[in-house]
């Protein structure tokens, strides 16, 4: 278990297709947390409790979204001031403990993969790649519109350079 976090060795593109469809996986505690945080935020918004949850009709529902609407168009800073300081350390910390190991293997992935393709290099290219992706994220979000469907084919374009592109390497231990 220790290997598939450790930054050495390398990997074919065959793994390195399957720890990204496992990081994807990896993604679904951390949703479901972040959806449980949402609901529990607007329950406590809404001032009722998970068990009464049953007792809201639509025309409730539609009538809090207005006025939250509201709420957040006039103060947003304020608004998510006041969420952010009534959540409880347990969602910080249980959040936390899902992505850092999420990150952390995505990363080693990555650099497993990075290190089979450009060996001599390994350090340099790994840091590249990393510094282009994050660009290319930060420019696609800023930007929007046309240009975060290019950011995101050009994201696209190194990823199946990464699975598809053959490795100098015959033997992979990662």
């Amino acid at each position: 278990m220790k290997k598939f976090f450790q930054f050495n060795e390398t990997i074919s593109g065959k793994i390195f297709l399957l720890r990204t469809l496992f990081i994807i996986v990896m993604t679904i505690p951390l949703i479901i947390i972040i959806l449980s945080w949402w609901t529990t935020v607007f329950f406590d918004e809404m001032g009722i409790s998970i068990s009464d949850a049953s007792s809201i009709d639509q025309s409730n529902a539609n009538k809090f979204g207005e006025e939250l609407g509201q709420k957040i168009a006039e103060d947003p800073i304020k608004y998510f001031k006041d969420v952010l300081s009534n959540t409880s350390i347990i969602w910080y910390i249980s959040f936390l403990l899902f992505l850092i190991p999420l990150i952390w293997f995505g990363l080693a992935t990555y650099y497993k993969r990075i290190s089979s393709i450009f060996h001599s290099n390994r350090i340099k290219m790994f840091f590249l790649f990393i510094t282009i992706e994050i660009a290319l994220d930060l420019f696609a979000l800023y930007f929007g519109g046309i240009s975060f469907w290019i950011c995101y084919f050009i994201s696209l374009v190194i990823f199946l350079f990464l699975v598809i592109y053959n490795s100098p390497i015959g033997e992979h231990n990662g």
